[in-house]
């Protein structure tokens, strides 16, 4: 089940990668990914790791933070290309094909790692903050952020429409999967969009949002952020 599980979503972000969609997550996810950045103060000491990096976005922004180096994973061979692609030659990142319970780096390699709306597409989630957490720093930062979860009234709609297998996990579980897998002082929050709440006029329906209801609920509800130190 693991390795079908990560060859369908290989393959889908594949197809994602290659219809823009990369792109139109980035800027999706930007605002809220930013607001747990800001609790972060990074300089060159520091080597940060995204983990389902997509077309690398996150990686580029923490350095342009002040980060010294960063390293993205992905398990989309295309999403790695792009990523590769959009990162100009001087920038001290690099990436690689990987999935997230099974990093190419030594133990204690990063000072903070990064995960944005990739986490519930693991087979084994709890399995992926153990290797987290293996090649961070003593002391190092952990930072999550999810639309999808149970709290959420969109995530059970998102959960049928996806095309691939995902979990649909509560904040307690995501806060309690983290705490067994060693990291401190683990926090559970709401970041929410600071985006307009488009109105009824403006809202379309779509398989995402099929009714405004739930729209209004996903953006009351907000973005979910975890954070940690190991």
């Amino acid at each position: 089940m693991s390795n079908q599980m990560e060859m369908a979503a290989a393959a889908e972000f594949d197809q994602w990668a290659t219809n823009g969609r990369a792109e139109s997550m980035a800027d999706g996810h930007r605002d809220a990914t930013e607001q747990i950045l800001d609790r972060w103060k990074l300089t060159d000491e520091d080597r940060v790791l995204d983990v389902g990096c997509g077309n690398g976005w996150a990686v580029r922004w923490m350095l342009e933070r002040g980060a010294g180096g960063g390293s993205g994973v992905d398990i989309s061979p295309e999403m790695v290309a792009r990523a590769q692609q959009l990162t100009a030659a001087d920038m001290p990142a690099s990436f690689a094909v990987s999935p997230g319970e099974r990093l190419p780096f030594g133990d204690q390699h990063f000072s903070a790692v990064l995960s944005v709306e990739s986490l519930y597409y693991y087979p084994d989630p709890a399995a992926a903050l153990v290797e987290w957490a293996r090649v961070s720093r003593p002391g190092g930062r952990l930072g999550i952020m999810v639309d999808l979860f149970a709290e959420n009234p969109a995530g059970p709609v998102w959960k049928d429409a996806l095309d691939v297998e995902v979990h649909l996990l509560s904040e307690a579980d995501f806060k309690a999967m983290a705490t067994a897998a060693g990291w401190k002082d683990v926090q559970t929050f709401r970041v929410i969009d600071r985006r307009p709440v488009k109105t009824e006029a403006e809202f379309t329906p779509s398989k995402w949002y099929p009714t405004y209801a739930i729209y209004v609920g996903y953006r009351e509800a907000g973005s979910l952020g975890i954070t940690a130190r190991r």
